[in-house]
């Protein structure tokens, strides 16, 4: 009886070969095993000395002149606030009585910043009760009358309320780098003649009317001009409209009729303002309308 033993026998040539390569090359896998170790062992601690290096040696002592820097030159906080806008300015509140016991609400708002322009959105609460919700705005040094016309709550007294303020710094390149040379080229709207009459009859009903010619003397056309219009007895404003006069052209001489079914007698002056978003490109009248 004889038995035959053959080395490897039960592996393949293929597995043969892997283990012998393996046997070969297992003290250099060891070695590259320990020095890929000490490689990330020293990429991470070299990392740690450098964070301790420059936050107690480098960042540190430059951070402490900075702040030194400003305690010396006076930049305090105080004078970083001063810096942001100021908030905008409101009068009093002002109630007219109109017809069908309709109530008219004034109000004149000022932005005091010389570089800010900002818009809102406000209302009037009449009783506690609001009143529409309105889209405002104010360019930078300027006063603006706003309206509510013909409310027709209970409540007599009325308190301004603006929300969702949205300031915007003035940009000196889109300002031709001089706001105040940018918009007197731009805003030159006047009103002449301005006259009122109450001597009229509509319906048996004794009218005032209030009539002016609109010129536009600007090289710059506008989808919409808003016009606030106040009639004055004496220094006491008595009644107030807005109005909207769409596509003034340049150069344009437009007449306005307005017509006030209160009965106002001894009206002695009337007020007119204008007002254009003039940092709105929107706002401009293309030269395909003229």
């Amino acid at each position: 009886m004889s038995s035959n033993y053959e080395i490897g026998s039960g592996m393949s040539p293929e597995e043969l070969k892997l283990a012998s390569w393996w046997v070969r090359h297992r003290p250099g896998l060891h070695r590259l095993g320990y020095g890929t170790l000490i490689v990330l062992d020293v990429v991470l601690w070299s990392f740690i000395l450098w964070f301790l290096l420059d936050t107690y040696a480098i960042s540190y002592p430059r951070e402490s002149r900075i702040t030194q820097a400003i305690v010396q030159h006076g930049l305090n906080p105080q004078g970083v606030q001063s810096s942001a806008p100021q908030s905008i300015q409101t009068s009093e509140v002002l109630n007219f009585q109109s017809t069908d016991n309709r109530q008219d609400f004034l109000i004149l708002v000022t932005n005091p910043n010389p570089n800010w322009w900002v818009e809102f959105t406000y209302r009037f609460m009449v009783g506690g009760e609001p009143t529409p919700a309105r889209h405002g705005y104010l360019l930078p040094q300027s006063q603006h009358y706003l309206t509510e016309l013909g409310w027709k709550g209970t409540g007599r007294s009325a308190q301004f309320q603006v929300s969702d303020l949205a300031w915007h710094r003035l940009k000196p390149e889109l300002v031709e780098r001089n706001y105040p040379s940018f918009v007197a080229k731009r805003l030159q709207l006047t009103f002449d003649p301005v006259t009122y009459k109450n001597d009229l009859t509509l319906d048996s009903h004794r009218v005032g009317q209030t009539s002016f010619v609109l010129h536009n003397v600007s090289a710059y056309g506008f989808w919409a001009v808003d016009l606030n219009i106040l009639l004055y007895r004496k220094d006491a404003p008595m009644a107030v409209t807005t109005i909207t006069e769409r596509e003034i052209k340049p150069g344009e001489s437009r007449p306005i009729t307005i017509n006030w079914f209160e009965n106002l007698p001894d009206i002695t002056k009337t007020e007119i303002r204008a007002s254009v978003n003039l940092l709105d490109p929107s706002a401009y009248l293309p030269s395909n309308r003229f």
